[in-house]
């Protein structure tokens, strides 16, 4: 019974997150209302690099300042 009652939770919970997050206009094609969806893109797909929302973005190296050395009195 326990199984039972856990696996029907499950199915509820996946069917109500599924929901929630489908951004797509009854025929299958993007809700262009959400930001997500207004990413600029070329006509194959791809995500157009010219706008900063899809360009990657590289990490900062840092560097290791060492301290100065101390002077000999």
């Amino acid at each position: 019974m326990k199984k039972l009652i856990v696996m029907m939770l499950l199915a509820v919970m996946a069917f109500t997150t599924t929901q929630t997050f489908a951004q797509t206009k009854k025929d299958g094609s993007k809700d262009m209302r959400y930001k997500k969806n207004k990413q600029p893109m070329k006509k194959d797909g791809t995500p157009d690099k010219r706008f900063k929302a899809n360009k990657e973005t590289k990490k900062p190296t840092t560097v290791k300042m060492t301290p100065p050395a101390k002077k000999a009195a």
